[in-house]
């Protein structure tokens, strides 16, 4: 698992894509374990192989919106959480 994300975080760093040697010798890994495991991404869409280079996929896509959505609910949470602490905060009395 962690040999795949660091081969997703190498292709993320390459807007134009790259090679699989560039990603294998990035991440660290050995070229035929890189290819396995890009063959792997690619087949379940996070990465898309264009032109001789590997580009991230939709499914990486899919992932960042459903990541904005979730940071997107946890702000209301946080909005409505933080509204409704000051509201049930006593009103402090007028100076006599």
């Amino acid at each position: 698992m962690q040999r795949a994300l660091r081969l997703l975080e190498s292709a993320g760093s390459h807007p134009d894509g790259a090679p699989a040697k560039q990603l294998a010798r990035e991440a660290g890994l050995p070229l035929p374990t890189a290819y396995h495991l890009l063959r792997t991404l690619t087949h379940e869409g996070y990465l898309r192989r264009e032109n001789g280079v590997f580009v991230l996929g939709d499914a990486v896509q899919r992932l960042a919106r459903a990541e904005a959505v979730q940071n997107r609910r946890s702000k209301i949470a946080d909005s409505l959480s933080h509204g409704s602490r000051a509201r049930d905060r006593p009103v402090p009395a007028e100076p006599a």
